[in-house]
């Protein structure tokens, strides 16, 4: 017994010795406006010029770190699943200290497959960058437990953000989605865990404003094989449906669609947590025929000129829909029979919220 404790306590000590090797290796590689993919080596003395050179030379731990400024893009920055890292060492994406980078893919064309960034990987984390200008999305993510986070899309042609292909278990922290307007101003939201989209995606912290179509959009096809749930928390959702300009779009310009599909028959399970919608041009907190659980804590509706909740079609059986401390400045709207409630403003013993009742 003690010979075999002794043998599990090398073990043991050279697993932590590889572990703190590999990680004391790990490599910090530099990308600027200024650099050069071909005569320069990565350091922060001899940047590279490209995101695309730092990833092709980057292995599991490393960092690129992306000095601040304007990068004039026309083609899609692809990350594909050869190089996703794992639980224990991932990639790391950041802007450089407080330096703030912009990836601008405007003079992109408008195509579906024109992304600005294409993470098809898995386990990477992207911080501090912008995207502006891509000729679909900014961001599409399909590979699974990656995190973004401070990042800001905008004026892209398809929705800021988009998770489908499977994608699950990814954190969108504190991001920025807004100005995203498509051609036909009828599909780009500001967030999108949509279509094909797997599980576990959670948005904490995010706001989505003046997107042609949706603040954040659920919407499944095909026929989902398994329970499908996505997460939001303190997330802001405001004047989606309309332009930049401010002119009204001919999109839905709904704050949060909860889910929907073509057939009507897909249940995406939607929950969120102290959010709020206001002033978005149709409906605050939409189910859009979603047939998954709603549940809805904390939240906040206000001004969003069709209704500001819209929550009463049919659910599958065995779903439930819940709304509980929730708030309305105005008129509710719509919100199914069956509805487990509790400790809404609009309930009793409570009176009917009014403009003095807020300090702005």
């Amino acid at each position: 017994m003690v010979r075999m404790r002794f043998k599990m306590r090398i073990i043991f000590i050279v697993i932590f010795a590889l572990s703190f090797f590999v990680h004391a290796i790990a490599t910090q590689i530099h990308v600027s406006t200024e650099g050069n993919d071909v005569t320069n080596t990565g350091t922060f003395d001899l940047p590279y010029g490209t995101i695309t050179k730092a990833i092709s030379v980057a292995v599991m731990g490393d960092t690129i770190f992306v000095r601040g400024g304007v990068y004039t893009l026309t083609t899609t920055i692809s990350i594909g699943s050869s190089k996703s890292g794992n639980s224990t060492l991932r990639y790391y994406l950041f802007a450089y200290g407080d330096e703030r980078p912009t990836l601008d893919f405007s003079a992109m064309a408008v195509g579906s497959s024109n992304r600005g960034i294409y993470l098809r990987a898995s386990y990477w984390y992207i911080k501090g960058i912008d995207i502006k200008g891509a000729g679909d999305n900014g961001m599409n993510i399909s590979g699974s437990n990656n995190i973004i986070e401070f990042c800001a899309l905008y004026e892209n042609r398809d929705s800021g953000l988009q998770l489908s292909g499977g994608a699950s278990n990814n954190k969108i922290i504190n991001c920025d989605s807004y100005y995203n307007v498509d051609p036909g101003q009828g599909n780009a939201d500001g967030f999108s865990p949509k279509l094909d989209v797997g599980s576990g995606n959670y948005f904490y912290g995010c706001r989505s404003w003046q997107n042609s179509d949706d603040g954040w959009d659920g919407y499944l096809r095909p026929r989902s094989l398994i329970a499908i749930t996505t997460t939001l928390e303190n997330c802001w959702c405001f004047m989606n449906g309309y332009l930049k300009s401010g002119a009204a779009s001919y999109g839905n310009g709904n704050g949060y669609k909860m889910g929907g599909s073509d057939s009507a028959n897909l249940a995406h399970n939607f929950i969120l947590k102290n959010c709020i919608a206001f002033d978005n041009r149709v409906k605050g907190f939409d189910q859009n025929n979603n047939r998954g659980s709603m549940t809805l804590y904390n939240c906040t509706g206000y001004n969003n000129l069709s209704k500001n909740y819209s929550i009463s079609g049919y659910i599958d059986s065995g779903k439930t829909l819940t709304l509980k401390n929730c708030l309305v400045l105005g008129s509710v709207g719509s919100i199914g029979s069956f509805a487990i409630q509790a400790t809404n403003s609009w309930l009793s013993p409570f009176t009917t919220a009014v403009n003095s009742d807020f300090l702005s």
